[in-house]
């Protein structure tokens, strides 16, 4: 029993680093499923994506992909948060 909490706490522990260090660079160049260049993203949509604040990048860390993510950290104020 004892191993099993120590393991949860260190995977606790890694989580909560992992989370404290995320890396809000996005892709401008992001690549279609073929490997053909994708321009998907707007300009001005990776760049407010990129200066989101803590809130809002907590808010959207649950995204599946990176389009999900760069549409909800550019459109997503801390007012819209509940």
């Amino acid at each position: 029993m004892k191993r099993v909490l120590a393991a949860l706490g260190i995977v606790t522990l890694l989580g909560f680093v992992g989370c404290s260090q995320q890396n809000r660079e996005v892709d401008p160049t992001p690549e279609k499923l073929d490997g053909t260049p994708s321009m998907e993203f707007e300009a001005d949509d990776i760049e407010r994506a990129e200066n989101a604040s803590d809130a809002v990048a907590e808010y959207c860390a649950g995204a599946v992909s990176e389009a999900q993510e760069v549409g909800c950290l550019s459109h997503v104020d801390e007012s819209d948060i509940p």
